[in-house]
């Protein structure tokens, strides 16, 4: 799915990229426009969230049996870790970001991670276990939120408009 978003020029929504003079009416009109704009790609990343929730562990439901059979069956932590359905649940989703982290990496991952181990550790052990929460390499957040960056970037443009006159 391709997401695009136009957003208006507001130049002079700041002196420093104005290039009229700014007067409070201009200002006043280029700071309403871009508060409209910043809220509408918030939505955009509120849709993201909420997208990416409908679609969590999505690899438990469409891989059920096999899913199921691995739960099910006495194992050791290592022999559920290298079990075929673990890895394929890892390299599906996008959350396990200590066990498979994606390249693209974002903050729309982190999010999700954050929610799983919180519903899970609290549906299942009563408590949020900060282990689970725990990112093994720092880097992953600092490579999500430029990631992030270079994503939302890639959503917005420009309105372009016409040229002026020099007798407008």
């Amino acid at each position: 799915m391709t997401i695009k978003m136009v957003i208006k020029n507001t130049q002079n929504a700041d002196s420093r990229t104005a290039n009229d003079e700014l007067t409070k009416e201009t200002l006043h009109e280029a700071t309403v426009i871009h508060r409209a704009d910043v809220q509408q790609l918030m939505e955009i990343i509120g849709e993201m969230i909420i997208e990416r929730g409908a679609d969590h562990d999505f690899t438990k439901i469409i891989y059920f049996d096999e899913f199921a059979d691995e739960v099910l069956k006495p194992h050791t932590n290592d022999e559920f870790i290298n079990a075929h359905w673990y890895q394929t649940h890892i390299f599906e989703e996008r959350h396990h970001l200590n066990a498979n982290c994606p390249l693209d990496v974002n903050l729309i991952d982190v999010i999700e991670l954050i929610c799983d181990c919180i519903v899970a550790g609290k549906g299942r052990a009563g408590r949020v276990t900060p282990a689970y929460l725990k990112l093994k390499d720092p880097v992953i957040l600092e490579r999500a939120y430029w990631n992030t960056v270079k994503m939302l970037d890639n959503i917005v443009e420009v309105e372009t408009l016409p040229k002026r006159m020099k007798n407008d």
